[in-house]
């Protein structure tokens, strides 16, 4: 009787403390599995860069002198989504014309000011005029106008506003048109450089009377910035497998 209680308890110690050798794989299994995992983080990363950041090269001279002629300039396409564009900001957008490229802009008027362009090319919005170091001149082609900017409309001109399509040619921007705000050049080398902030030129600007209540998102926005939050779980899930 006693000899089987010790059998039993030794068999029950060998279950406890027994080892199981977990599977080996092979060095060819493991190379395989580091170039995968290698490859999918590196395609998530490019799919996250590329939906908060994009580049833009500057195509004519109606920026100058803020932009060359063919300057590359990284594009902000995340902060919009969750703070409204402001005067001063140099936005990206696909322009209310037949073009397929987007245009480079500055954004004068926002929802409910009244933004007037005089003859002589001086800029009033919502009756002060502006004093503007970022121009090139204050030549105006297009003669006087007076505009209210509606609800997520956007008045824009260029600084270089004697050779310039903008607001003054083709109207309002709408806000779903708006790619993102430009940030920096980055190219060439030589002209790398932060865009500072112009806000102060609209300090004097009183508060438009009518205002966009909240940032509008295209349509197809929120299934990105759905994936924003699920691409670093995935990432996670790829690289530290259970």
């Amino acid at each position: 009787m006693h000899e089987q209680r010790r059998t039993s308890t030794s068999d029950d110690l060998t279950r406890d403390f027994s080892y199981v050798e977990p599977e080996r794989h092979t060095a060819l299994w493991q190379i395989l599995r580091d170039i995968s995992e290698t490859i999918v983080l590196t395609l998530l990363m490019f799919l996250v860069i590329r939906l908060v950041v994009q580049d833009f090269q500057v195509d004519g001279t109606s920026m100058v002198p803020t932009f060359q002629n063919s300057q590359f300039v990284l594009i902000d396409k995340l902060s919009y989504h969750f703070v409204a564009p402001h005067r001063g900001d140099v936005i990206v957008f696909m322009p209310p014309t037949t073009s397929k490229d987007p245009y480079i802009k500055r954004i004068i008027g926002i929802p409910g000011d009244q933004v007037s362009v005089a003859s002589d090319g001086i800029v009033r919005v919502n009756g002060v005029a502006l004093t503007e170091p970022y121009v090139n001149d204050l030549d105006n082609p297009y003669g006087p106008e007076s505009v209210t900017v509606g609800p997520n409309e956007y008045f824009v001109l260029g600084d270089n506003r004697g050779a310039s399509s903008d607001s003054r040619d083709w109207g309002l921007v709408q806000r779903n048109a708006i790619i993102g705000k430009a940030v920096l050049v980055y190219w060439p080398l030589s002209s790398f450089h932060l865009l500072p902030d112009e806000s102060s030129v609209f300090a004097r600007v009183p508060v438009a009377p009518v205002t966009s209540a909240l940032p509008v998102m295209p349509p197809t926005e929120p299934g990105a910035l759905a994936i924003l939050v699920f691409l670093p779980l995935l990432a996670a899930a790829v690289r530290y497998p259970r």
